[in-house]
């Protein structure tokens, strides 16, 4: 809550006013992120907010940045022709302001690259 006025990127926040933040929204700036839609895990340099900042930093951020390594190389290194199963338009997300994610994220498979495990 607003104690006093207060005035954010040219915008008056009235005192009393509710404040609620949407990080939802954050890492798609696109003054910030080239192709903020697009998922580049080579992306270098990537402040994003996903894990927190500062003393609010997600202290499990280590762990899920070696998970998340591990699990996107498997999938590649086993399908290396995952490809979108539906036209990127079709693609349903979840209605909300917490977390942005896809409701489900349809792909097809190498067929070679599964019958060999």
């Amino acid at each position: 809550m607003a104690v006093e006025d207060v005035e954010v990127a040219g915008t008056v926040v009235p005192a009393g006013s509710i404040v609620a933040l949407s990080i939802a929204a954050a890492g798609r700036d696109k003054e910030q992120f080239a192709g903020p839609d697009l998922l580049d895990i080579t992306r270098a340099d990537n402040p994003h907010l996903a894990f927190g900042h500062g003393i609010h930093h997600c202290v499990g951020a280590p762990l899920a940045r070696v998970e998340g390594e591990i699990g996107i190389g498997m999938l590649i290194e086993r399908f290396p022709r995952i490809g979108l199963a539906c036209p990127r338009e079709d693609l349903r997300w979840r209605p909300t302001r917490i977390m942005r994610g896809l409701v489900e994220l349809p792909v097809t498979l190498d067929a070679r690259a599964e019958a060999a495990s």
